[in-house]
């Protein structure tokens, strides 16, 4: 709902027709009623916020039902974070859109350990014989802004004096170039020591790489510097 209430009037002020079946309770495992909404208003952009098991049972009853056949763009969040929750969708996973917050293409580092992203992504399918994901990067990120704020404290156990080095923060990570100086807005309102961090977009592609799908970057709009790899294709998996 938090979605619908920010996302959907801004979809519709830039041009797009909102088509929105409503709320439905987590767990659901009959979507029949939305499926052929979709398909009778020929939704061909599909965009969905469910938690991983729901789409899972979504998107299979989409393609038994035909409504995949419509889809141009099917673009998620909150599912498809982990390799893993594409993957076990087999072949209707491929071409599916997503935004990622890092990725081992990223062309930052860690301030705190020195290691740059792809030796991040690679030293985790190394040492654990898994995919890498783009929490790695994230999580990394926290420790160096702690390290690096605990740092520029010059008084670690000082609440204080912590939450003060943070008003004026500026640290390298995995992310990004992060800097507390310029403060993240919400409603045109500064939030103080909050920093936002980008989404990219891109989608899942099989025949990628090594695994049977990966995360390819399609567009860089909220940050020049990562490279894209490829155009964003047509879904037709379906």
């Amino acid at each position: 709902n938090a979605i619908r209430g920010v996302l959907g009037p801004l979809l519709k002020g830039a041009g797009y027709t909102i088509v929105d079946p409503g709320p439905y309770e987590d767990g659901t495992n009959d979507y029949t009623a939305q499926i052929q909404k979709f398909i009778q208003q020929d939704c061909q952009i599909f965009n969905t916020f469910p938690i991983p098991p729901d789409f899972a049972t979504f998107w299979r009853q989409a393609a038994q039902q035909g409504y995949t056949k419509h889809v141009k763009i099917g673009q998620i969040a909150k599912t498809g974070l982990f390799p893993s929750q594409v993957t076990a969708l087999g072949s209707i996973g491929n071409g599916l859109a997503s935004g990622v917050y890092w990725a081992p293409t990223w062309p930052y580092k860690s301030s705190l350990t020195g290691m740059t992203s792809k030796e991040i992504g690679d030293g985790y399918e190394s040492a654990s014989g898994k995919q890498w994901n783009q929490q790695l990067g994230a999580s990394l990120s926290l420790f160096d802004v702690a390290a690096a704020v605990l740092s520029a404290s010059g008084a670690p156990k000082d609440k204080t004096m912590v939450r003060d080095a943070m008003k004026t923060l500026k640290v390298e990570t995995p992310v990004g170039n992060l800097d507390w100086s310029k403060p993240a807005s919400l409603a045109g309102a500064a939030v103080p020591n909050v920093v936002s961090t980008p989404i990219i977009g891109g989608q899942w592609k099989s025949g990628a790489s090594k695994w049977p799908i990966d995360f390819v970057i399609c567009e860089n709009a909220a940050d020049a510097n990562v490279p894209v790899a490829s155009q964003l294709k047509p879904y037709s998996a379906g």
